[in-house]
């Protein structure tokens, strides 16, 4: 089912009934909860890429570009039956650039290197992310991150059955700001995620969404400062009666590579 049918589509639905109502939310909120076994694909899926992007991380060195640290992830999560998708791989001042093409610059000492990565397999999406500097961090780096963490740290907290998505977010900025990242701007800290990257609900400051059981989100804390540079932390699991349960485990601390 197309999510914008054209206007000539509607207007044949509705010459055929004399009455015709938009369910798509009804559709968004039936497939927000996944079976076990749709749980279980994503995730392998989220699995794999975190796999990809801790091999992006061990190859990244001074002098390499972003395209080839890209290519290398690609790379990876194609020999594991994924198919790349959304393979973001930004490094210095273009790290506060989301969802760029990876380029033909090469790494230099002091750069950060953000790393936005997804695929897909068999219809099943993933999205995860992580922040990795070329040498060790400067402070500033190392205080804004820590701010982005505790603030997805927070998220993930909250985020367990009977919660209101519009309250995670307005929590989760809270607490970034409270953590010295001030101000901290952002128009979610989350989404849905299954057979699209993005489903309902997202967490956004106005969103009425519900979590339920069984429904499987991406967490996320992203910071953009154009002339500076930009870091993230996502994660992808699902909602459980105890809280949310993580698919990616690895190391969420900003990543050194050694130079």
């Amino acid at each position: 089912m197309e999510r914008h049918p054209p206007p000539s589509s509607l207007n044949t639905l509705s010459s055929w009934c004399e009455r015709m109502e938009d369910a798509s939310l009804w559709l968004l909120r039936a497939r927000s909860c996944k079976l076990p076994a749709e749980q279980h694909m994503l995730r392998h899926v989220s699995e794999l890429t975190q796999e990809a992007l801790e091999a992006g991380i061990a190859a990244a060195a001074v002098g390499m570009t972003e395209k080839e640290v890209s290519n290398v992830v690609a790379a990876s999560m194609a020999l594991a039956g994924g198919l790349p998708d959304n393979v973001t791989v930004a490094g210095g001042m273009r790290s506060a650039l989301a969802d760029v093409f990876s380029t033909e610059r090469p790494l230099a000492r002091g750069d950060l290197l953000r790393f936005d990565i997804g695929c897909t397999y068999f219809g099943y999406r993933s999205d995860m992310a992580r922040t990795a500097v070329m040498g060790e961090p400067t402070a500033l780096q190392q205080s804004r991150y820590d701010a982005l963490l505790a603030g997805w740290q927070e998220a993930t907290r909250l985020a367990r059955p009977g919660a209101r998505a519009g309250d995670i977010f307005s929590k989760t900025v809270a607490t970034v700001e409270a953590a010295g990242l001030k101000p901290y701007r952002r128009q979610h800290v989350g989404h849905a995620i299954g057979l699209l990257g993005y489903e309902w609900p997202v967490i956004t400051p106005e969103s009425d969404g519900i979590l339920q059981a069984g429904q499987t989100y991406c967490f996320e804390t992203p910071y953009y400062e154009p002339g500076w540079g930009g870091m993230m932390v996502e994660d992808t699991g699902v909602i459980t009666e105890a809280g949310f349960a993580s698919f990616t485990t690895i190391d969420r601390g900003l990543r050194v590579i050694p130079v």
